[in-house]
């Protein structure tokens, strides 16, 4: 009895003290902006390069201290083998900002599928939508 107790007190604390962590990843609210109405902004804005890639199934993550993610899925629409580059995936964040994506690297081969977890830094707002090839 007193070991299940000890356990319970125990696993109580583990849980409190990880729901306090500001760096634990959440995912956002699912409920994003139309994207069809842009941001007001001066000049041009940031666009990925050109590329084969399509990101689908986004689910953006946020910590307490400001990092963004994304959880997505990568299609290779080209006709060979690709190789994956920061600036094909540009994050819009809910103030008009725009971040390219960090540290993304690996290959895919043609029509190959992975899903993906992508770093676009630290940001006050949160992400609204990704970027790819095809916008």
């Amino acid at each position: 009895m007193l070991r299940g107790f000890v356990f319970l007190v125990f696993g109580a604390l583990a849980a409190n003290a990880h729901a306090d962590n500001p760096n634990v990843l959440r995912f956002d609210d699912r409920t994003l902006p139309d994207v069809q109405a842009p941001f007001d902004r001066d000049g041009r804005p940031l666009r990925p390069k050109d590329n084969d890639f399509r990101a689908r199934d986004l689910s953006p993550l946020s910590s307490e201290a400001g990092e963004r993610w994304v959880l997505l899925t990568l299609e290779n629409t080209g006709g060979g083998t690709r190789l994956l580059s920061d600036e094909y995936l540009v994050a819009e964040f809910a103030n008009g900002d725009r971040r390219e994506a960090v540290n993304l690297e690996g290959k895919l081969d043609a029509g190959e599928q992975v899903r993906r977890t992508v770093f676009f830094g630290y940001h006050r707002f949160p992400i609204v939508r990704v970027l790819d090839g095809g916008d």
